[in-house]
């Protein structure tokens, strides 16, 4: 019987990653001025321009140990790959922004360093695209990479000059090369070189190391135990060796200071988490919580897909391993983080989960749309099915990470249930400061609530507003101040907020779905 000819032979799997990811990273770069500076982004992008800034002052002699203890002492809480990342594009960006926009007011040139996690996403996008395409076909590699850009808070963190998305990136990547690398003929040799992909993760956050066990257990359904444990523990001398060369700070002390990184991940200042209506400390949240928020984060039809990816995968495990090891390291993160590990801002700190689901909801649609054979109308139903999950992203943006699923009602729902509307101060947007600087009276002050470090008004502080004189202050003037911005973060409302809220009106706000998010108080008169 004669072959049936291909009817698309040019859109090859890398060339669809090509094309999917280089539109998710022009979605992201096109969009990306338009959240808020969150709280995290100036703490991530100063320590990534001091590295660039310190290398190229000292040259070979950013590695002496005076230079390397005064540049990583007071953020050796994670390790450096992200920062430098963000550095970078920060410093490579600041001429552009500088004439586009003008000078940056605290000199971080943030919105340039948000160009790292753009081009990161894009790359995301394309390695699943390619690993679903490569594995279960065109129509899988497509709905792989659509799902994931159409998962709204996994796009809003892709606009953030933060460590998440490089942490999703990196961790996908390492477990994508590593099961690669046990498929090959001699995969112990192979697992050496996939151990640079697992140096990648251990140098982006802490997240990294619970690649290994995933591996191994990952090794051990394609290999013999013997040869399952000498090629992982080739790829983790070869990834920890790489890790170590790769952040200076552990060259001197190194024994105290491995330590003391790896202590960080549950030794830190408690964050309060609003759930249901109660504030928890992050130790105290309910086992449920990471439960939840990953089954209301993601469109509900998404989830769908992904259950008939996840069911198939079940049912052809001997054939193909890779689906179960997704599922197993999807639900480690899961079960991680339903025990005392602190845990917080929803879906954050497992945000890597996404991209490893989106496999599975390509190979789910991929399903469905072999199971419907020949009937082009029912096809179209499918497509338009899975188009139809990108609602949230275009209905949400820019506060993408308050997107909530028909699971709790949508935002509407999360508010009656308690749920938190906002975390990270994206909704404190430009259009919402443009605003408060247009209407503020002559030597009027204003600030910002909550803030979480000092000087986090000053941070958020626009162009704009520097150029008429205007700096935010925080939350410590809230009772004296003629305007306050408040972000709806209720769990870190102090007395004196809620005491303007219910006495003042609320002048302007941001909001979704009739939810507001954030908001500018004036005094009555």
């Amino acid at each position: 019987m004669p072959a049936i000819p291909d009817p698309y032979p040019f859109w090859s799997p890398r060339r669809l990653a090509l094309a999917l990811g280089l539109a998710a990273g022009l979605a992201v770069v096109l969009t990306l001025g338009d959240p808020g500076l969150t709280i995290d982004e100036p703490l991530d992008v100063r320590p990534g321009r001091t590295y660039v800034a310190t290398l190229r002052a000292r040259g070979w002699r950013f590695f002496d140990r005076d230079v390397v203890d005064a540049v990583y002492r007071d953020n050796a809480e994670h390790p450096p790959l992200g920062r430098w990342l963000l550095g970078i594009a920060s410093t490579l960006g600041e001429p552009f922004e500088l004439f586009l926009r003008g000078r940056d007011p605290v000199g971080l040139y943030v919105l340039s360093g948000r160009l790292a996690p753009a081009l990161a996403f894009a790359v995301l996008v394309g390695l699943i695209v390619a690993t679903s395409a490569q594995r279960y076909g065109r129509s899988a590699g497509v709905a792989a990479g659509l799902s994931l850009l159409f998962m709204p808070r996994v796009f809003a963190h892709a606009h953030l000059a933060a460590l998440d998305t490089f942490v999703s990136l990196f961790w996908a990547l390492a477990l994508l090369r590593s099961w690669r690398a046990l498929e090959q003929p001699r995969p112990v040799v192979a697992m050496i070189g996939a151990g640079f992909f697992l140096a990648l993760s251990l140098l982006t956050k802490i997240h990294g190391w619970f690649l290994i066990p995933v591996v191994l257990v990952a090794a051990l359904t394609r290999l013999r135990p013997a040869r399952a444990l000498a090629a992982v523990a080739a790829w983790t001398a070869t990834g920890f060796g790489l890790f170590v060369l790769g952040w200076p700070w552990l060259w001197y002390d190194s024994v105290p200071r491995l330590r003391a990184y790896l202590g960080t991940g549950v030794e830190r200042i408690s964050i309060q988490v609003q759930y249901f209506g109660q504030i928890h400390a992050d130790r105290e949240v309910p086992w449920h919580y990471p439960w939840f928020y990953f089954a209301v984060t993601v469109p509900v039809g998404l989830h769908l897909l992904g259950a008939i990816g996840l069911i198939q995968g079940v049912r052809h495990r001997r054939a193909d391993p890779l689906p179960i090891v997704l599922a197993g390291a999807i639900g480690l993160f899961l079960v991680l983080f339903s025990t005392r590990v602190p845990v917080y801002d929803g879906e954050r700190l497992f945000l890597l989960v996404f991209p490893l689901w989106s496999i599975l909801i390509g190979r789910g649609f991929a399903s469905a749309w072999s199971a419907l054979g020949s009937r082009p109308r029912s096809k179209w139903l499918l497509a338009a099915f899975l188009v139809a999950q990108g609602y949230g992203v275009w209905s949400f943006h820019p506060f993408g990470l308050s997107y909530y699923n028909l699971l709790v009602g949508g935002l509407p729902g999360a508010e009656r249930l308690g749920l938190e509307l906002t975390y990270w101060g994206d909704a404190v947007d430009r259009v919402l400061l443009d605003r408060l600087t247009r209407d503020l009276p002559p030597d009027a002050t204003a600030a910002l609530a909550p803030t979480l470090y000092p000087g986090q008004g000053a941070m958020t502080t626009t162009r704009l507003m520097f150029r008429r004189g205007l700096v935010l202050q925080d939350e410590d003037a809230t009772g004296r101040a003629a305007r306050v911005v408040i972000s709806r973060r209720a769990a870190y409302w102090r007395p004196e907020v809620r005491a303007r809220l219910a006495r003042d009106p609320l002048l302007f706000t941001r909001s979704r779905q009739g939810v507001w998010l954030s908001g500018i108080v004036g005094r009555r008169r």
